[in-house]
């Protein structure tokens, strides 16, 4: 099956409705279950450019893809859906989808009827005669088939998607328009035979018998040629570009995908060195896909030139096949130098973008620094290694095509001179020389465009080395996997003799941030986290977020590991608010809801009230639709505060994790954001790292954390008491359970 059927689908605007009552998206968990493969709604959405609005055929088609479905929409009356497509998912009016579980001839329903299964109505199964059921039905279905999980080698991690290699795999869903492109090449190269064998004609028979006619139905022969290579041509650059075009949306969605998906522990360092990473896609694609195939459609003829070049010019030939090798030696001479240059020049490039990226989106604390000099004095210095690097590459590029187009000229030359004494000789005739230079030429013209791609390749070599690179980083989750699934947590949480280190980015060892904690969390406990600067208080709470894994023991969500519950599904089910929080362009709502776009206006008025940002949306005519600019640079510290509360609170979660909550508020939006949350929390399991000691007043357990281990644990009373120094200190083992 294939997914090319999904443009014929219904098209209707889809409107915005809530994840749990879109229709077709809980008719694909339903098919999931129903496989033994079963995925939440989340996780079904995750990869797949969703808004809010129900799900599309198209999209759907793409969740189940990845889902590791073989699937496709087709165009089927009722009476014709074969039994053996069943279970399959129909689309129904008004954006409605049911699944069709089986066929039944009844005679109470008409003869035939339909066991239905409505999933977006709690899973209600219903017999439905086929007439009624067509008055519904758009005539359309959705078939999948699960595939079998393919097994990869360790060092193809994040290589290999549902196509195979994420770029030749995208470039082989493409070989039909490769193949038509060869065949337009192979029409244009014998179109233009025929201009060297008018050519020939004309000198050797028309100019010495004056034959005019014969002269004018070469001629429109001729015209008829390059009007056919012409076409050939300009189809053979159509399919490349459209191909090309198609290969860019798909590779490009595969290396974001990546860069969504990537473990946090292995981010890039640098945003502005990645940035510029995943922009060398269009040099790769574009080498690949587009100066390859166009240069090596041509590559063939020139076998086909150099053989017309002996039968027409006789030993001419010998000086077109001893200059093609004699080119092509030069070139491959020079790829050491060139792949030197193209190395050192992306590396350059790289950096020079890191530099730019972080001076601008740090531009205020450098002014405040008085760094400007520093930064331009960083941006200088790798703008002059970037420019020797080019100027080097660029130099050897070029005596590489200056001495091949030297070598071109001096074919025609050398041809010419030989090319007189054999019609002295009376070997070959005036025609044939001048035949016999044409298609010399048409065969040492291929050889520019190899040159040229020769280059290239050094520069797509180093772009395809940086971008393998990226797609070989270890993803947070596997698509093939078969995760618990737990619609609803309790809320106990646990690490268990965790350690956590960053990875190394030289040749030095990063020291442990976290070593041997083991600590238990009852459903509905609140605990304060305290600890010095650095002591690994922040990394403790990403580590139950399920943001990083721990080098060595594990974190528990309910006495089952972490890892086997799919991130996607424990995030739906945590708020969690990082120490610095992190704001996007666009608007107030935008950031609120972010990725829970489904939810309605109601909760978010409730989430407003109750971080206090009500009075940001009530005080600005604008609203919920006041711009807060990229990294909410429009809002102010404690603004932006508000937000990422707002934003952890918006889904109600049945965990709270939250890092420094207040740190940014004044004393009165503390107390109350704090009242109000003690009010609202209930049963929820609160996590909270703080340096306030108004936020202690919502917790009734303290852990307290330094260099990396717990020394400190136990009632808040007791550790208090301990820290001020007016008690023994109540401490546990690092290596002990808390609990």
């Amino acid at each position: 099956m294939s997914t090319a059927t999904a443009a014929a689908a219904p098209t209707a605007a889809p409107k915005r409705v809530a994840m749990e009552h879109d229709a077709l998206l809980q008719s694909l968990v339903w098919l999931t279950r129903h496989h033994g493969r079963e995925r939440s709604a989340s996780a079904l959405l995750v990869g797949v450019p969703v808004d809010g609005h129900a799900l599309t055929p198209a999209q759907a088609l793409r969740a189940l893809t990845q889902a590791g479905y073989r699937t496709g929409l087709l165009p089927r009356p009722l009476a014709d859906i074969s039994p053996l497509l069943f279970p399959v998912v129909a689309l129904m009016r008004d954006d409605d989808a049911c699944i069709l579980r089986r066929r039944i001839e009844s005679p109470q329903h008409g003869g035939r009827s339909y066991e239905i299964v409505l999933p977006a109505a709690g899973g209600a199964t219903l017999i439905v005669g086929e007439q009624e059921l067509s008055q519904e039905y758009l005539g359309h279905v959705i078939a999948a088939t699960p595939q079998l999980p393919v097994v990869h080698d360790e060092d193809d991690n994040g290589l290999l998607g549902h196509g195979g290699h994420w770029l030749w795999g995208t470039l082989r869903r493409f070989v039909p328009y490769y193949r038509a492109a060869l065949l337009a090449a192979l029409i244009s190269n014998v179109m233009m035979l025929v201009t060297g064998l008018v050519s020939s004609v004309v000198f050797d028979k028309v100019i010495p018998q004056q034959a005019f006619v014969t002269l004018w139905t070469l001629a429109a022969g001729a015209v008829l040629a390059l009007g056919l290579d012409l076409a050939a041509r300009q189809i053979r650059a159509h399919l490349i570009d459209v191909s090309g075009r198609k290969a860019d949306l798909i590779i490009g969605s595969l290396l974001f995908r990546q860069t969504l998906g990537v473990r946090m522990e292995h981010r890039p360092v640098s945003a502005g060195a990645y940035a510029h990473h995943l922009a060398q896609i269009e040099t790769v694609r574009d080498f690949f896909a587009s100066a390859t195939l166009a240069t090596l459609s041509d590559l063939p003829f020139i076998a086909l030139f150099m053989a017309m070049t002996f039968i027409v010019g006789g030993p001419l030939g010998w000086v077109l096949a001893g200059a093609v090798p004699l080119i092509l030696a030069v070139v491959l001479v020079m790829q050491g130098s060139l792949r030197r240059a193209m190395n050192a020049g992306l590396r350059h490039q790289t950096d020079l973008q890191g530099v730019l990226v972080e001076a601008v989106d740090g531009l205020e604390d450098l002014k405040a620094s008085g760094a400007q000099g520093r930064f331009l004095r960083r941006y200088e210095d790798a703008t002059a290694l970037a420019a020797e690097s080019a100027l080097r590459a660029r130099s050897v590029s070029a005596w590489s095509n200056n001495l091949s187009g030297s070598a071109q000229q001096l074919v025609t030359v050398v041809m010419l001179v030989w090319g007189v004494y054999l019609i002295h000789d009376g070997v070959i005739t005036a025609g044939a020389l001048i035949g016999a230079v044409m298609f010399a030429g048409r065969a040492v013209a291929p050889l520019g465009s190899v040159i040229a791609l020769a280059n290239r390749y050094q520069g797509a070599r180093a772009a395809m080395t940086a971008l393998d690179r990226l797609m070989r980083l270890p993803l947070e989750r596997d698509e093939q996997r078969q995760y618990v699934v737990r619609p609803q947590l309790r809320g106990g949480l646990a690490l268990r003799q965790a350690s956590f280190a960053y990875p190394p980015t030289g040749q030095d060892r990063p020291p442990k941030v976290l070593s041997d904690v083991t600590l238990q969390f009852a459903p509905g406990e609140r605990v304060a986290i305290l600890g010095r600067i650095g002591s690994g208080k922040s990394t403790v709470l990403r580590l139950l977020a399920g943001l990083y894994q721990p080098t060595d023991g594990r974190v528990e969500v309910d006495g089952i590991d972490l890892r086997q519950i799919d991130p996607v599904d424990y995030r739906d089910q945590i708020g969690f608010v990082a120490q610095d929080p992190r704001l996007f362009a666009g608007t107030l709502r935008d950031n609120v809801l972010l990725g829970r776009s489904h939810a309605d206006s109601v909760r978010l008025q409730q989430v407003a009230a109750l971080t206090g940002l009500d009075r940001l949306v009530a005080s600005h005519p604008l609203g919920w639709d006041l711009p807060v600019g990229e990294r909410g640079a429009l809002l102010s510290g404690g603004q932006r505060q508000l937000v990422a509360l707002a934003r952890c609170l918006i889904t109600t979660p049945r965990i709270l994790l939250m890092d420094e909550p207040t740190s940014s508020m004044d004393a009165q939006s503390e107390v109350q954001f704090l009242q109000r949350l003690a009010a609202s929390a209930g049963d929820r399991t609160l996590l909270v790292v703080t340096h306030r000691p108004a936020v202690l007043e919502l917790v009734n357990r303290i852990v307290v954390v330094d260099a990396g281990r717990v020394v400190m644990d136990g009632p808040k009373a007791a550790v208090l008491a301990a820290l001020s120094g007016a008690a023994k200190p109540a401490a546990a083992p690092a290596a002990a359970p808390a609990r």
